[in-house]
């Protein structure tokens, strides 16, 4: 059926000079959507994490990401999440001696 279809086939280089041509055509891609204006998609992530959880509650999002946890464990092993603890501290540690050294300079 998708061979009945009149233009390129997809992939092609007419598919390809098509899409081109089509690119910023759209009033939406003139504007730049999500990617011009980084606080629109934060607002829409936002309100629609709101909608989720008054649809089915905090515990959902504790659920979902004990499952993303126990996948990651069992992906990369407990190894992986004293590895990332590690970093975590050494970035803090790094952060608060920056924070203070610059601190200490403009006083």
């Amino acid at each position: 059926m998708a061979d009945d279809k009149p233009g390129p086939q997809p992939g092609s280089e007419g598919a390809r000079r098509i899409a081109e041509a089509h690119r910023g055509s759209r009033e939406h891609d003139r504007e730049g959507g999500f990617a011009a204006n980084p606080e629109l998609a934060k607002e829409a992530g936002r309100k629609g994490g709101e909608a989720v959880k008054r649809k089915y509650g905090k515990q959902f999002y504790r659920e979902i990401g004990r499952k993303g946890g126990d996948t990651v464990k069992q992906e990369r092993g407990s190894e992986f999440y004293a590895e990332i603890g590690r970093r975590g501290g050494e970035m803090r540690s790094r952060r608060m001696r920056e924070k203070a050294a610059k601190e200490k300079a403009s006083n």
